[in-house]
């Protein structure tokens, strides 16, 4: 008899104990737009690097929540790290939104010679409590001869999640990489156009 209550007990520890929630992973997404080939010998914009602050260097998606507090979300997590995902998506859309560029993120191969690059620096990137999601941005674009043709300069974008959970979260940070991708996408375009 005390074998069996001791066997059910261990049975209702072990079931007790495998029952946690599961894991979401999510990823940031490049604006949805007809994808083209830029022309043969088109111009090359090298996007990156576009360092991250360490505490959004982790697989967790990073909430704020007021004073300097953050939050890890054990239960929803980056697919791929951050610091990929973002110069990636940035460099697509960019890519997707000036035709006639050809746009390669960081890091590229040592044989590249880039005519434009986008250096960067990512201040902040996160929703806070109440679901608004802000990107800041320092960056600026050097010509080939490394000199600043767009001097650098600091950006903030702002999207707000439609709910407070993590997939509206991740939309709202989709909304803001948009309008980071488009203002870049309208500045090179300009600097390219300048006599």
């Amino acid at each position: 008899m005390l074998k069996k209550i001791t066997l059910i007990l261990t049975v209702l520890l072990v079931v007790g104990c495998g029952s946690s929630p599961p894991v979401d992973f999510y990823t940031l997404e490049p604006i949805r737009g007809t994808v083209s080939s830029a022309p043969e010998g088109s111009e090359i914009l090298g996007l990156g690097p576009l360092n991250l602050p360490a505490y959004l260097q982790r697989p967790q998606l990073v909430t704020q929540s007021g004073g300097g507090a953050v939050r890890l979300d054990e239960f929803n997590r980056w697919a791929e790290p951050l610091e990929v995902a973002l110069p990636r998506v940035v460099a697509t859309n960019v890519d997707q939104l000036v035709g006639d560029l050809t746009v390669i993120p960081f890091p590229w191969d040592s044989r590249l010679r880039a005519d434009y690059r986008l250096l960067g620096r990512v201040n902040a990137f996160g929703a806070d409590a109440d679901g608004l999601v802000v990107l800041e941005v320092q960056w600026g674009i050097q010509d080939r001869d490394q000199k600043l043709i767009l001097q650098p300069r600091r950006d903030r974008y702002q999207a707000q999640a439609s709910a407070r959970d993590a997939a509206a979260i991740v939309a709202a940070m989709n909304a803001a990489v948009e309008q980071f991708s488009r203002d870049i996408a309208s500045r090179i375009s300009a600097v390219r156009q300048a006599p």
